[in-house]
This record gives structure tokens, sequence and C-alpha cells, in this order.
């Protein structure tokens, strides 16, 4: 970048492919059209980038520390192993971005859009994405070459409010702790997901694939099961009594003990420590 004043817009813009590596921190260029740039490891922190264009950039290794993105737009773009702690990521658009191993946490990212997006190992630690549209998104996680299996994206502690992750995949994500209150689920794979301790009222898990997902100590208030599969779900000592449309068939298929609570409308009777039926209670 010789030669270039970094809050320069329109050199930035005409230089795109040659910023990779170049320290931009601290810049204040709003609504630059860095689209399609070559932009590897190019140093962002503390940068002003509200209403920026990344589309199709790479981005891979790329530091956002700090960075204001509000409404920036990141559309089919390469940010494996980019860094985007602690930015201001409201309402940024990331439809069909490759995040994979990203990390967003303690971002806002209120209203972001990530729509199709590849989110496989991203950490995402105490991070806010009230509202935010995971659609379609691939959140699960996956084999490596020395044939261990990864976690999928790490939600822990995060706000996700009203999120939307239908027709996404959750395989293996790590949602421990987690506020998805009022988040849909509607026919999503959660198998192997890790929900512990992850407040859930109000959620839609319509239809949702839960086998062998942990949701011990999970708040489940007015949390809508119906259609959901429960094969081998873990539910030890959880307060499932105020939870909707639990099917009995379903809920033998669980991992349950006897500080399990279940609603009203159905009854357990244990056979022994570890084997139960369960059925619709008369009404």
């Amino acid at each position: 970048m010789a030669n270039i004043d970094k809050n320069d817009r329109a050199a930035l813009e005409r230089s795109k492919n040659s910023l990779a590596g170049d320290n931009l921190s601290g810049a204040t260029i709003d609504e630059i059209d860095l689209s399609s740039g070559i932009l590897m490891s190019t140093n962002f922190s503390g940068a002003s980038l509200k209403s920026s264009k990344f589309i199709e950039s790479k981005l891979i290794t790329a530091n956002f520390t700090d960075a204001k993105l509000h409404r920036a737009d990141f559309t089919r773009a390469d940010l494996n192993q980019t860094i985007l702690f602690r930015a201001d990521l409201s309402e940024a658009n990331f439809q069909e971005a490759d995040a994979m191993g990203a990390t967003f946490s303690e971002s806002n990212m209120v209203k972001a859009n990530f729509n199709k997006a590849k989110l496989v190992e991203a950490c995402i630690i105490d991070a806010d994405l009230t509202g935010a549209n995971l659609t379609e998104a691939n959140l699960q996680g996956r084999y490596t070459r020395e044939g261990s299996y990864s976690r999928g994206a790490n939600f822990f502690r995060s706000t996700l409010k009203g999120a939307d992750f239908r027709g996404g995949n959750c395989h293996g994500a790590d949602m421990v702790d987690a506020d998805l209150s009022d988040a849909n689920f509607s026919g999503v794979n959660l198998g192997e997901a890790d929900l512990r301790g992850a407040n859930l009222t109000g959620a839609n898990l319509t239809g949702a694939n839960l086998s062998s997902a942990n949701l011990q100590r999970a708040i489940l208030v007015g949390t809508d099961f119906k259609g959901a599969d429960l094969l081998e779900t873990k539910l030890k000592k959880t307060d499932l009594s105020q939870a909707l449309n639990l099917a009995p068939q379903e809920v033998e298929q669980a991992f349950l003990d006897e500080k399990t609570r279940v609603p009203d409308y159905l009854e357990v009777n244990w056979v022994d420590e570890d084997i139960f039926t369960c059925k619709a209670r008369p009404s």
C-alpha cells in the first residue's frame, strides 16, 4: 500500500487487488467498495467500514477486531479464519459467505443475514444475534483429515432471541447456555447438538431432529416439540413440565431420570433405574 492514504477511499478501491497484508487499522472508509478484492490478512481492526461492500472478496485471516461494519455486505466472501472479534456487524449481510473457522465472539450481529452461510467451526461466543437470519446456514461439525470429528459452530452464551434457523444444519453445534428464546428451529437438524442450559422459552422445535442432542438443564417453557425426533436425546434432570406437544412415543426414546419433570399431559412410570414407560395421561 505504498504512498496510499489509508483513508483515501477511491485510491483503496483502485488498489483492492494489492491490499493483502496491509494495515488499514483505524481507517475511516465508510461505504467503500472492495468487492472481489484480494484482502488476505489485511488489518482492518478499529476501522469504520459502515455500509461497505466486500462481495466475493478473499478475506482469509483478515482482522476486523473492533471494526464498525453496520450493514456491510459480505455476500459470497471467503472469510475462512477471519477475525471479527467485538465488531459491530448489526444488519450485515453474510449470504452464502464461507466463514469456516471465523471468530465472531462478542460481536453485535443483531438482525444480521447468514442465509446459506457456512459457519462450520466458527467461534461465536458471547455474541448478540437477536433476530438474525440463519436460514439454510451450515453450522455442523466435520470430520478432519485425521479422522476425528470437530464440533459445529460454537454459540456459547450467545443471544439468539428470535433467530431463524429453518432449513439449516446444526448437527453438532454448541449452544451451551445460549439464549434461544423464540428461535425457530422448525425441521432443523440438531442431532448431537449441545444445548445444555440453553434458554429455549417459546422456541419452535416442531419436526426438528434432536437425536443424541443434549438438553440437560435447558429452559423449555412453552417450547413446541410437535413431531420432534427425541431418539437418545439427553433430558436427565430437565424440566419439561411446561413443554408443548411432547409425544409419549418420542419421550420413551429419550434419556430421562427420576428428576426429569414431565408435563401434566404425560405419565411416566419407572420399571427400574433406567427403564420407564410413557403414556398420555387420561383427561
